[in-house]
């Protein structure tokens, strides 16, 4: 079994600054740390049907008493993993923000554009991404995998070559399912 810690992100993606991504990761160490012991758990990643476990390793260091709304937790926690997911386990390394109406949250390059220019013609990949700290009976995965998928068919991007990424801390498992 791959072991990871979820620092690894600020190593291997451009883009955001590592402060910001250090604020990310730290929500996701605070929803990870609801329900989960001594910083590390077996996360199950689910990409495209094709799943595989690793123990994930965090930070919990660090001061909570400002992070003690659980949507907001959880949505940051979120893009954590979706940030250590598209750089760390599909290599992708700059990401740059979509806009209100996209239908999508993120666009990850595998290469970093030159002069920090994203517009430049490289592969990439738009992701949404949504997070849920605890299943309920209203608020599932796979609802939460149609909702998005549904966003983004409703977007500006549409059209492109898209994702949807899921996770859920309580279990914890994250993933990644194509928008056809």
């Amino acid at each position: 079994m791959d072991i990871h810690h979820l620092k690894e992100t600020i190593n291997k993606l451009e883009g955001p600054s590592n402060e910001q991504i250090v604020f990310y990761n730290q929500s996701a160490s605070v929803a990870l740390d609801k329900f989960h012991d001594n910083s590390e758990a077996v996360i199950i990643f689910d990409n495209q049907n094709n799943k595989e476990k690793m123990r994930l390793n965090w930070d919990s260091d660090f001061s909570k008493v400002a992070m003690a709304e659980k949507i907001d937790i959880t949505n940051h926690g979120g893009v954590a993993l979706a940030f250590f997911v598209m750089a760390v386990l599909l290599d992708y390394n700059y990401v740059i923000q979509s806009e209100i109406g996209d239908g999508v949250d993120y666009r990850f390059f595998k290469r970093v554009p030159e002069d920090d220019n994203p517009n430049f013609l490289s592969e990439c990949h738009y992701i949404e991404v949504s997070a849920i700290l605890k299943e309920s009976k209203s608020n599932t995965l796979r609802k939460r995998l149609r909702i998005k998928h549904n966003q983004i068919a409703r977007g500006r991007k549409s059209n492109e070559d898209s994702s949807v990424i899921v996770s859920v801390f309580s279990e914890p498992i994250v993933v990644k399912e194509r928008h056809n």
